[in-house]
Order: structure tokens, then C-alpha cells, then sequence
């Protein structure tokens, strides 16, 4: 419990959404120790969830001298160990931020690992300044009206700036600055990106009221402050069915990113397994060495067979039977076996499994 007292120190809040992420996964969580600091930033480790396939490590990182961290820092790196070609790192995910303590909670999971030997925590960049909106939305235009452009160094054209000034409920990041039609008869969108931000990747575009879009990009120009988006596909009599401007993407604010290398070992505990025996060819041609169930995933160790996968049943004591989705594959994971791994989409008690049926054969946990 000790280790845990710096989240809580840290704040309830980061401590509730913690167990709230954990949500039913929380009986196979188990604490992990570590810390190291760099940059100022210190990493340290709080829990973690395997079963020698899958692991999903939870860690804190905090800023010891100001506040450059914030709830939509992206960071770099992930969990790496044996049999890491095989499987896949999802990443890293934000899963609360404790602005009072300057901490992050943060989720690092892989597939595929084998996390039954070494695994390490390796970080490269820890970035504020990254940020993603999913529907910044503005009203369309009061009428089809055409506006004044500017023309760039390139011979692009753009509406210039300040025209039809409005601002999204939204977000404070950007505002629309000009929204109309060249002389061309082109629409076009203008943004205005706040002191300090970049527009990056941000796309605006019209939909109607039945939420399809309307047009789509043709070019993107870089503008004094922001950026100018020209719409194909839309013309002045279009614009009394649009319902909405709708502004997303992924973009930058002013905080700088923040490079090193935080490295940790993490020490996990697999949760408990059942290791079914089998060494022979089943229904389809595959054969199959082993089946390893946990409450999390079912893996089969196979080779050959005459399609690319097949399905797993779980069935619980009370006859219960369940499809447990394919969650990935690797060839040639083990001495020329394929390893398949089957993930419960809500974890199984173990204790409450009966049996495991795959390829025309139920096979019992006991």
C-alpha cells in the first residue's frame, strides 16, 4: 500500500479515476514499484494488470518544477520486452491529470508480450503541447455572400481576416475569422488559431442537419494566425442547408516538449492460469500443442489448419457459453507454433470457467 500513497498524496481524484479505469479489471491488479526522474519529471510506478500475454501498467508522472504537464499531454514510448516482434504496444493513455500536485495518471499497455520475463517501462517525450479536439462546432453563414481575398507570395487565394469573426462554445483554442465565398464562387473557411497555437492537422467543414458533410478540402493554406480551408463541393445555394461548421483534428498549443529517456523495470505478477495439454491435430487441419486460460485471455499455441483463424467458446460452471473475441496473432511466436490470443471483453472468474471449446473440442479446465 505504500507505494500507492503518492497517487493518493497526489490527489483522490487521480486515485478514483484509477479505480474507475480499473473498473472489473481491479481483483488482477497488483501494486509495482519503481521511480526515476529526468528533466524534472519524476516516473513512478503504482499498478499493473497481466497474465503473461497482456499487461497494462499504470504510472504517475510529475512535474518537481513548475507546471508544464496538462490532461492531454501525449507521451512517447511504452512497455518493451521478449517476444515484443510478435505482439504490439498500444501506447500510452492519460487516464486523469491532478493539477493541484502537477501529476499524471497514466495507462501503458501491450499485447503479445511476454510478460512473463522482463519487461521495462521506456519513455522518449513527454508532450503538452500536443492536443486533439473531436468537434469544435459554429454556426454556418447567415447567407451565400462573397468576401474579400488576399492572394500569397504561393498565388493562393484566401478570404481575408476578421470578415465574419465567431467564436465555438467549444474551445477557446480557435475561432473562425472569415467563412464565405471568393470570386471565384469557391467557399472557403478561415481559422484563427489563439497566441501561441498552431493549426497542425485541423480540418473545418460544413455538415446539414441530417449530419452528413458537405464538400470536401481542396486546399489548405497556411495564413497569418491560423489557416485557410477551401471547400469543394459547396455552392451559394448550398449554404442554406448547412446546420453546422464543424472544426477537429489534431493541433499544437504553446507548451514546448519535453525529451529524454525514462526507463523503469516492471516486476509483473501474472495472474493465475489453467495450461491445458493437447500435442495433436484437431478439426481443420491445426494442430494444437496448448491452450492457457486466465480470467483475461485464452492463447492456443498451433500451427497449420486451412484458414487464418478460427472461434473459441468459453463456458462458465452454470453452462453459460461465450464468444470470446480474437484479439491478435502471431506466427511463429514459439518454436514454429502460432500463438492466438482470444480476449474476454469483460474478464472471467477462473474459478468459474468449466471448459474451453475450440475446433470441435471442448476441452475442461479441471
Amino acid at each position: 500500500a505504500a507505494l500507492c500513497v503518492t497517487a493518493v498524496a497526489a490527489g483522490p481524484t487521480l486515485w478514483d479515476a484509477l479505480e474507475a479505469r480499473l473498473g472489473p479489471y481491479a481483483p488482477f491488479a497488483a501494486e509495482v514499484e519503481g521511480e526515476t526522474s529526468g528533466q524534472g519529471l519524476r516516473l513512478e510506478l503504482v499498478k499493473a494488470v497481466s497474465d503473461g500475454y497482456t499487461a497494462r501498467v499504470y504510472y504517475t508522472l510529475t512535474d518537481e518544477t513548475g507546471d508544464r504537464l496538462n490532461g492531454h499531454t501525449q507521451v512517447s514510448g511504452g512497455l518493451k520486452g521478449a517476444r515484443a516482434a510478435m505482439g504490439r504496444s498500444t501506447g500510452n493513455q492519460v487516464v486523469s491529470y491532478d493539477a493541484e500536485s502537477r501529476t499524471l495518471l497514466l495507462e501503458a499497455s501491450a499485447k503479445g508480450l511476454d510478460t512473463s520475463q522482463a519487461v521495462t517501462l521506456e519513455l522518449t517525450c513527454v508532450d503538452p503541447g500536443e492536443r486533439y479536439i473531436r468537434d469544435a462546432r459554429f454556426q454556418p453563414p447567415a447567407a451565400a455572400r462573397a468576401l474579400d481575398t488576399d492572394t500569397t507570395g504561393e498565388g493562393a487565394v484566401v478570404l481575408s481576416p476578421g470578415q465574419t469573426p465567431q467564436t465555438s462554445p467549444d474551445t477557446a483554442d480557435f475561432t473562425i475569422s472569415s467563412m464565405g465565398f471568393d470570386g471565384q464562387g469557391r467557399f472557403h473557411i478561415r481559422l484563427a488559431m489563439a497566441e501561441g497555437f498552431d493549426a497542425g492537422w485541423l480540418l473545418a467543414v460544413p455538415y446539414d442537419a441530417a449530419g452528413e458533410q458537405m464538400g470536401s478540402t481542396l486546399e489548405q493554406t497556411a495564413v497569418d494566425g491560423g489557416m485557410d480551408y477551401t471547400i469543394g463541393g459547396v455552392a451559394p445555394d448550398d449554404v442554406a442547408d448547412m446546420a453546422s461548421i464543424r472544426v477537429y483534428g489534431a493541433y499544437r498549443g504553446p507548451e514546448a516538449a519535453i525529451g529524454g529517456e525514462w526507463s523503469l523495470p516492471v516486476e509483473l505478477e501474472p495472474a493465475e492460469q489453467r495450461v491445458i495439454p493437447v500435442g495433436r491435430t484437431l478439426e481443420g487441419g491445426f494442430y494444437v500443442e496448448r491452450i492457457e486460460v486466465s480470467g483475461m485471455n485464452i492463447a492456443v499455441y498451433y500451427r497449420g489448419g486451412d484458414k487464418d483463424w478460427f472461434v473459441v467458446w468459453a463456458t462458465d460452471k452454470s453452462g453459460v457459453r461465450t464468444g470470446v473475441p480474437m484479439g491478435m496473432m502471431s506466427a511463429g511466436a514459439e518454436d514454429g507454433l502460432n500463438l492466438g490470443l482470444w480476449s474476454f471483453e469483460t474478464p472471467a472468474a477462473l474459478d468459474e470457467l468449466a471448459s474451453v471449446t475450440l475446433l470441435g473440442e471442448t476441452f475442461p479446465l479441471e
